[in-house]
């Protein structure tokens, strides 16, 4: 089966969580872009999640390969950890290793975020996240800690989650942590225009392509 991006987007419901791993090589960035425009469309608030300045590597990329980049820039942005500041900043998650300190600061800022936009769905995409979790995978229990106490743990009703990882960042263990706390998974070819479906709640889209 081959979808447009637009066709994949409006089918996922409320509540979905959708991992996207991808290669150093390959550009993700086109599916942020592609993801943003869609939300403009639908009038669907849409939130990064910032860890350690991916959000500006994503961004520096579209310029490179000559994408405009105005959409994003004014983006509602958490940030996590690094330097450059990118879109309007509206909270800040410390990078350590008390994970219910960062979930507490995580949803203080989402709450504000809802504040702003006046709505009560959104879309909300975690940049970086792997490299956050690098300096502890090889712990088994850090892992398993950290997905039961933040990621599998229910936030906030109306969301859709989308989650970019760089395979060559993430342990066994992670990959199949996140495969399994994901309704959907998708992986990225070369080139980045196409997106392969690795897993979805309809058995028809599996093994299935997404072309942007």
């Amino acid at each position: 089966m081959r979808l447009q991006l637009g066709d994949f987007l409006n089918d996922i419901c409320e509540g979905e969580r959708i991992f996207i791993e991808y290669e150093s090589t390959s550009h993700p960035e086109l599916f942020l872009d592609g993801l943003v425009k869609w939300s403009n469309e639908e009038g669907i608030p849409l939130l990064i999640v910032d860890m350690l300045d991916t959000f500006h590597l994503f961004v520096q990329q579209l310029r490179f390969l000559g994408y405009g980049t105005h959409h994003l820039e004014n983006l509602c942005v958490i940030k996590g950890g690094g330097k450059v500041e990118l879109g309007e900043v509206i909270g800040r998650v410390r990078i350590m290793e008390e994970f219910y300190v960062q979930l507490k600061e995580y949803n203080d800022a989402v709450r504000l975020f809802f504040e702003k936009v006046k709505s009560d769905k959104a879309v909300i995409v975690f940049l970086g996240t792997e490299k956050f979790m690098y300096s502890f995978q090889e712990s088994s229990y850090r892992v398993e800690e950290y997905f039961d106490k933040v990621v599998r743990r229910p936030l906030f009703k109306g969301n859709m989650i989308f989650v970019f990882a760089l395979k060559g960042l993430m342990s066994a263990q992670v990959k199949a942590l996140w495969y399994e706390s994901s309704t959907r998974v998708l992986e990225i070819n070369g080139r980045g225009d196409r997106f392969f479906i690795k897993k979805a709640p309809k058995l028809d889209h599996l093994g299935g392509v997404i072309e942007l």
